[in-house]
């Protein structure tokens, strides 16, 4: 699993794109494949089961997210002393990251495990489904250390361009979860049974052994940016560049799951368990939408990063446009066939008619405007890489906060229409953030001095 840094300030943008995007989309395949198996398994055991996992871990994703701009911070940065060709910064940055991840991974699990009850309620774990969400959660809560360093790892080799050791990382951990999953759930000899908490415990193994390989990776002598002891420290300075970019990318991913939450209360409370249980299962489906969004959008932060890094601002400006076209057209593509297949799709997960019927019907809307949902993750992924990560903020907070949240609740609480009501808000929310986010990039990529990149 030994790959060199990829120097992606030369050659064909397209190709360099694309060599960066299709190891990632796999590696994000592989993670979605790795949820699906967590899905497919505990179903077996219920369809409140199948919401609980899902329930507890939009309540995770709030603390996680909160994290995780400062190791996009970090991997932006590192990605710009790579492009400069500063290596001794680089590899300080690189360990720095692992420290200022394990701090945070330290305060949000104390969290947490603190306020379980009242996250779980908040995020639309009632009746039958709070006990299973409560078993699932306080375990993956108690390991959010792994994710973190996970996600510290994902960046530092996405800032390195190579992405294919990410893919290799990413197969043998779901192979691992694809194994332990039924045995962990339903027993086998003398493995007890765990039910739901099984499929955590097999979460946090397949993680751990990721994290083992991948950090003697990272510490092999043939790389070129390598990972090192005497660099888990930090530098205030450094930190402080970080926090510029990290924090607003903090907010950014935590309307994410903020947002899930919200829609899944809203949906709870007019559909019942129903609703919840459809919705749960259809943004399941939508992770397929991320391939292109988080594939391309990854390669562009790589490409933007060192590009700037380099002084070479055509070829940044370049590198967006191309990923932003890739992206749109490969969710909007994947969105078109996960609309033709909607029922084969969620029988797989129940058998449930009025989960059926909701969720198809989410497919057959939602799934239409992936592109949109796409271009606007590459547009804020984007802004995060030139150092301004506020303007991706707004877009999402508009997306959700002014556009699909207030309308769901006028729809559905208010003039109690259908379900496909809220589908029809989360389409106007992706449509039009994303539309609003094209024209803020391209502002501001004009607007670039390439004497303020942060790296020196």
């Amino acid at each position: 699993m030994e790959n060199k840094t990829h120097d992606l300030s030369h050659g064909n943008i397209g190709k360099e794109l694309w060599s960066v995007a299709w190891p990632m989309m796999l590696s994000m395949f592989f993670y979605t494949l790795y949820n699906f198996v967590d899905a497919y398994w505990v179903s077996k055991l219920s369809a409140e089961a199948i919401a609980a996992v899902s329930i507890s871990q939009i309540t995770l994703f709030v603390m996680i997210s909160l994290g995780f701009g400062l190791i996009v911070g970090s991997g932006v940065i590192m990605a710009m002393h790579i492009g400069a060709e500063n290596k001794p910064e680089a590899e300080r940055v690189l360990g720095q990251s692992f420290v200022l991840s394990a701090i945070l991974a330290a305060f949000f699990t104390i969290v947490a495990l603190t306020f379980k009850e009242p996250f779980l309620i908040a995020s639309g774990a009632t009746g039958d489904i709070f006990k299973p969400a409560m078993d699932y959660y306080t375990i993956t809560a108690g390991g959010s250390i792994l994710m973190f360093t996970l996600m510290t790892i994902m960046f530092a080799f996405n800032s390195q361009g190579d992405t294919s050791t990410l893919t290799k990382l990413f197969a043998i951990s779901t192979g691992i979860n694809l194994i332990l999953d039924p045995l962990l759930i339903f027993g086998w000899g003398p493995i007890p049974a765990l039910n739901i908490s099984g499929a955590a415990v097999a979460t946090l193994i397949s993680q751990f052994v990721f994290i083992v390989i991948a950090l003697r990776s990272l510490s092999s002598d043939h790389r070129k940016v390598r990972f090192h002891f005497k660099n888990l420290t930090f530098k205030w300075q450094s930190v402080k560049k970080v926090l510029d970019i990290g924090f607003p990318a903090s907010l950014t991913q935590v309307i994410f799951p903020i947002g899930l939450a919200l829609v899944t209360k809203i949906v709870s409370n007019s559909f019942q368990e129903a609703g919840a249980i459809a919705f749960s299962l259809g943004f399941r489906i939508e992770f397929f939408a991320y391939l292109p969004a988080g594939g391309f959008g990854f390669a562009a932060m790589a490409m933007i990063g060192q590009n700037l890094g380099a002084k070479n601002l055509e070829r940044a400006k370049a590198s967006f446009r191309k990923a932003l076209k890739y992206g749109f057209l490969g969710a909007a593509g994947l969105g078109l066939v996960a609309a033709l297949f909607a029922n084969p799709l969620i029988k797989v997960f129940t058998e449930d008619p009025q989960v059926i019927s909701y969720a198809s019907t989410y497919m057959y809307t939602v799934a239409l405007s992936y592109g949109f949902l796409a271009a606007l993750m590459i547009e804020a992924t984007s802004f995060q890489s030139i150092g301004k990560s506020w303007p991706g903020f707004w877009i999402f907070l508009l997306r959700i906060g002014f556009i699909t949240i207030p309308l769901s609740y006028l729809f559905t609480t208010v003039l109690n229409y259908p379900i496909i009501s809220v589908w029809i808000a989360l389409v106007l929310g992706n449509i039009i953030a994303a539309i609003v986010g094209y024209f803020w990039i391209n502002r501001e990529l004009n607007k670039i001095d390439l004497d303020k990149v942060p790296v020196h």
